[in-house]
């Protein structure tokens, strides 16, 4: 029983903290299927198939096979890298 306590006063913690955190944009510069987005805010965005990522931010930008960042993860490009892959979104970090 106190597992089960304690497993959802962490949950519960965690649930909290990822709603508390703002907002922030990435710093630097996401080229996204050859348009260029200057410190793009946190969020998911609509993409075209093939999706090509250059990631020149500080941040991590999934890419997903479905909208609305929803399905699988087709690539997650770390920031200094690229990637094209499949894709209808993708998720800035």
């Amino acid at each position: 029983m106190r597992r089960h306590i304690a497993a959802i006063g962490m949950l519960a913690t965690t649930v909290l903290l990822a709603l508390a955190v703002p907002a922030q944009a990435a710093t630097g510069l996401l080229i996204v299927n050859g348009v260029a987005h200057r410190n793009p805010a946190r969020g998911c965005y609509a993409a075209s198939s093939p999706v090509s990522v250059q990631n020149h931010t500080n941040s991590i930008v999934l890419v997903h096979a479905a909208a609305n960042c929803q399905g699988p993860v087709t690539a997650e490009v770390d920031p200094g890298q690229s990637a094209t892959t499949f894709g209808a979104s993708y998720f800035v970090f």
